[in-house]
């Protein structure tokens, strides 16, 4: 066989160590499935190598025409051929390449098998993908120091869906401390380009598919789990990246608990436990009644769903998955902040049918007084005075002063200046307040009052508001999921939060003036 047209062969899917009539063979495939030959002297068949009945020069390559209204055949140059097969050859190992390093598989105890891929012509990259994404699944590198000789590694998908998010995220302009493998890989493709690689990943045949038929086929829920944990994974991090960078003033002064149902949360008020007490005669204990001291609240559910539709896949828009989830991060923290809030300022009955700051719980200023130290020590005199329903001392310790936003730095003049900033004081005199309160303001208690004021138990001590997570669950939680009707995936934002005063005694209100 001439030389030339075996390297042609060669480029064109023919193995390098296929014998004579093998070539020969897969010579005669290419003029059947119509390729167009090279116009050189083929040369002759071996006599092993020629099929029965068959000349040992190809009839194919006659340049006589059986047809004279046929045009002529064209004469193609050998060298321009055998080079465009190269250049395609060489993008194609090219390729091959990126899909071994971003899968892992790029290390010396790989190394046969990426040479066996990258050295058959004959292996596509569709073909290579599939044959990389099963050779994923065997293999599992160990973390840490493997000192119990477990082995704890990433399988095939979260390698592929770790690469694509946190390069998703660096195109989004997050600053990731480290990037999964194969990140970078990612970071300049379309979603379109993607999802066709997730797809190839999974086993899909994309060949021939437009752009639209690929996105189709990403949304479809047979087509591959890791498309839907991708986004998923992507919503989740800018979501809960907002959601933990979102101020929340109120954290500091409510307890926390977590809830197991959405059943009525029942706490009961220090202000209303009973002392303990001797044993009767018979050594037998006495029974506390907390019947008349309880208070309570239940966990709700609220939330918003997003779709990711063909169009935003084809368009190449992120927002869905990059600005979209940082608004629903903010929106839980506001509704755990307005929540919060909203108890104190709107002073709802407790258990007992009283307002939460009144007269009867001794947590209400008789008078109303702008803050001074005069008043911030009538305050902190009436919540250290507070007694239980039995009348034993409770002694509450203010550790908080909360007050509207138009109040912040009266509130930092007067609890971190050297000395009291009072005009009927000299220069010189200490500030007893000076690191005794922390200052809290919020933009909830000026939309209610601008002058009213607060102290604030520490919740160690005496939580005035409690606020509970189902399950202990502190962030919002993402799934998705395929809607056939839309035929778009879905990622659907829940948070489970809820809030209830606990005790008035952790608290002291001054409406100010």
């Amino acid at each position: 066989m001439n030389k030339k047209l075996r390297a042609f062969l060669v480029a064109n899917g023919l193995r390098n160590e296929a014998n004579e009539q093998e070539a020969w063979a897969h010579y005669d495939q290419l003029i059947a499935d119509g390729v167009e030959m090279p116009g050189v002297d083929p040369g002759q068949r071996s006599a092993a190598a020629a099929p029965a009945g068959q000349s040992h020069t190809p009839a194919a390559i006659t340049t006589s025409r059986q047809n004279p209204d046929e045009p002529p055949a064209q004469t193609v140059d050998v060298d321009a051929a055998v080079a465009r097969a190269l250049v395609q050859d060489a993008q194609r190992r090219s390729d091959i390449d990126d899909r071994l390093r971003v899968a892992g598989l790029s290390d010396a105890d790989n190394g046969d098998f990426a040479r066996s891929m990258l050295n058959d012509p004959g292996i596509t990259l569709e073909r290579a993908s599939k044959m990389i994404f099963e050779r994923m699944k065997t293999q599992s590198k160990p973390f840490g120091n493997g000192a119990f000789g477990a082995e704890v590694g990433l399988e095939a998908g979260q390698k592929l869906r770790s690469a694509v998010t946190d390069g998703l995220l660096l195109r989004s302009g997050h600053r990731l401390e480290k990037p999964a493998e194969g990140s970078r890989e990612f970071r300049g493709r379309s979603m379109v380009e993607i999802c066709r690689e997730v797809l190839m990943a999974g086993g899909v045949s994309v060949r021939g598919l437009s752009n639209r038929e690929i996105a189709s086929r990403a949304l479809a829920s047979g087509s591959t789990s890791d498309f839907p944990a991708i986004f998923g994974a992507l919503v989740n991090k800018n979501l809960l990246k907002a959601y933990a960078e979102w101020p929340q003033t109120w954290r500091p002064f409510v307890g926390v608990s977590s809830a197991t149902d959405f059943k009525d949360i029942h706490n009961v008020r220090l202000s209303g436990s009973p002392d303990l007490k001797g044993l009767k005669e018979n050594g037998e204990y006495q029974t506390a009644d907390f019947s008349d001291a309880k208070e309570s609240y239940r966990v709700i559910t609220k939330g918003i769903k997003v779709p990711l539709t063909r169009e935003m896949i084809i368009n190449d828009d992120l927002r869905a998955f990059t600005r979209i989830p940082q608004l629903f991060g903010a929106a839980a923290r506001r509704m755990e902040g307005d929540a919060v809030y909203s108890l104190i300022t709107a002073n709802g009955a407790m258990s007992d049918s009283v307002a939460l700051f009144h007269a009867t719980h001794n947590n209400l200023a008789g008078t109303a007084a702008a803050l001074s130290s005069t008043s911030l020590s009538l305050a902190r005199a009436a919540m250290r005075k507070q007694k239980g329903m039995a009348g034993e001392l409770i002694d509450v310790t203010p550790a908080f002063i909360l007050v509207p936003v138009g109040m912040e730095t009266d509130a930092e003049i007067l609890l971190r200046s050297t000395a009291l900033p009072e005009a009927t004081l000299s220069a010189g005199v200490y500030n007893p307040w000076a690191g005794k309160l922390t200052p809290i303001a919020d933009p909830h208690l000026d939309a209610a009052s601008a002058t009213a004021w607060y102290l604030l138990a520490h919740p160690n001590q005496v939580p005035m508001i409690e606020v509970s997570y189902l399950q202990g669950e502190e962030q919002p939680y993402v799934e998705e999921m395929v809607d056939f009707n839309s035929d778009a995936l879905i990622t659907k934002v829940r948070h489970d939060f809820g809030a209830g005063v606990v005790d008035f005694i952790g608290g002291y209100k001054n409406a100010g003036a």
